[in-house]
């Protein structure tokens, strides 16, 4: 049984909710303080009708800093998977989140016409990792030059490698 909580109202009246323990969203509402609060704030200007809604928004202001970072070979990079994921994650050690203006929000609609907060992050929109359900053409482009800062997200112990874990 998901345990749902209501995250806020969009614009046109949708209910959006959050599964706070399984969800892709609850591992970054936990990790990150004051997400939860820009999250209602974007939703709350939303109209959505799509089943899916993907998207980032800028808030015109600093809203924190994004773990997701552009790097070189002269990074030092590892694989992980995080917490509620059953694929890898590509990680770069010993660098800093960069400050953003941007917040990115994913919802799904359900059966009653509701929105499940199924992701949600401080930074822009990405595509998904390699090997993922959703994965597009740029995944594996993208995330072989891009990375998450390794300590800002908890891992699933024993997971770690070094060797590029898609294909």
């Amino acid at each position: 049984m998901k345990q749902r909580q209501v995250v806020g109202q969009t614009k046109n009246g949708k209910t959006v909710y959050v599964d706070m323990e399984s969800s892709h969203a609850a591992t970054h509402i936990t990790d990150t303080p004051g997400l939860l609060e820009l999250i209602r704030e974007v939703i709350a200007e939303l109209e959505p009708e799509k089943d899916n809604v993907y998207l980032d928004k800028d808030m015109g202001r600093f809203v924190g800093r994004s773990e997701v970072v552009e790097t070189t070979e002269n990074d030092k990079i590892l694989y992980a998977k995080r917490l509620n994921r059953t694929n890898y994650t590509r990680f770069v050690l010993h660098r800093q989140a960069e400050p953003t203006p941007f917040v990115t929000v994913v919802l799904r609609k359900d059966t009653e016409g509701d929105y499940e907060l199924w992701s949600a992050w401080i930074g822009s929109a990405v595509p998904q990792f390699p090997g993922d359900k959703f994965e597009t053409p740029q995944s594996e482009p993208f995330w072989r030059t891009h990375a998450l800062v390794w300590g800002g997200q908890a891992v699933q112990p024993g997971t770690e490698r070094q060797e590029w874990p898609w294909r």
